[in-house]
């Protein structure tokens, strides 16, 4: 079951300073994460290890997307991080397309692209920078800092994609998703930053959404990643034709303790990067030495794949 899930700030969306979320996305690890943090309160009893071990097996329960900017009735995916002409000329700048145009380039219509003029801004997402200061409870120094993050005009959200393979645990993690809307999502939730309305619906008989899944013939094709992916092995990592590397890291967050580390850095492929195959990916433990008495942590690596058509000649 495939499933559309939108996000409806009620605020604006915070993040720390320096983190891509400040782009206008909500990257798939990070969704992942917080929906685990509301799992872990609403069913202690469910094991997240059990979870992770189903998620790296042939058939994981389900797959989440990162989660994409939307205004009204426009779902935008991130440009196609490609090689050719089309990608690093025309595309270049243009960090979002919109599904329609999305297709015309999965489905191999270069021409309608090349003809189509393209926005390298979306004024329905407003960026800012907002300074912060922390006091040390110790010593009372202040320690001035900034946050980034975005807020959306009337119409506009993120919506990210659910592939749900086990319909044994939809209503838990539907419920979890309406719960972190609650709780907030990000940087500032104290402050009612992060928060947001969700609507849910299936999209398996909606003909764009199908369309997107849909598996293309021909000899040039790659596989398009809706998801951050960490490869689950070097033969998977050498797939790649053409991405682009984030560095996941930052620091602990458990409902369990208030006890913080750095977490153990992840690299990624981004969004938009091309395969020759689809990648599975893996869920990454990334649980510093000094935690492993508290629980696991980890990082979710899992590719969500969609096939195109691109110029690309597979030897």
């Amino acid at each position: 079951m495939l499933l559309l899930v939108k996000l409806i700030f009620k605020r604006a969306f915070a993040v720390n300073s320096g983190e891509e979320e400040s782009s206008g996305l909500i990257h798939s690890d990070t969704l992942f994460s917080s929906i685990v943090n509301e799992w872990v309160k609403m069913y202690p009893n469910r094991s997240i290890d059990d979870m992770v071990l189903s998620l790296n097996s042939e058939k994981p329960l389900f797959k989440i997307s990162s989660a994409f900017p939307f205004f009204y009735g426009d779902y935008y995916l991130p440009t196609p991080i490609g090689t050719d002409e089309l990608c690093r000329e025309k595309l270049k700048d243009v960090p979002f397309l919109e599904l329609h145009d999305f297709l015309e380039l999965a489905e191999g219509n270069h021409e309608k692209i090349r003809k189509k003029t393209f926005g390298t801004k979306y004024d329905f997402i407003i960026p800012f920078v907002a300074p912060r200061v922390s006091v040390d409870r110790i010593t009372t120094a202040s320690n001035p800092y900034y946050i980034s993050g975005w807020s959306m005009k009337e119409g506009g959200g993120l919506y990210f994609l659910v592939d749900l393979k086990d319909e044994s645990v939809e209503d838990e993690l539907l419920f979890c998703i309406k719960m972190l809307g609650e709780t907030g999502i990000g940087a500032d939730k104290s402050a009612g930053f992060g928060a947001f309305e969700s609507e849910i619906s299936p999209i398996d008989n909606i003909s764009e959404w199908v369309e997107l899944f849909e598996e293309r013939n021909g000899d040039s094709t790659a596989y398009y990643s809706l998801s951050l992916c960490c490869p689950a092995d070097s033969d998977e990592a050498k797939e790649a034709l053409s991405y682009h590397i984030l560095s996941r890291k930052g620091w602990t967050y458990s409902t369990s303790t208030p006890k913080q580390l750095k977490r153990r850095e992840c690299r990624m492929f981004a969004e938009g990067s091309l395969f020759r195959k689809p990648i599975k990916g893996k869920v990454a433990d990334v649980t510093p030495s000094g935690f492993k008495s508290v629980h696991n942590v980890y990082r979710y690596g899992l590719g969500m794949m969609v096939q195109m058509k691109m110029p690309y000649r597979h030897g």
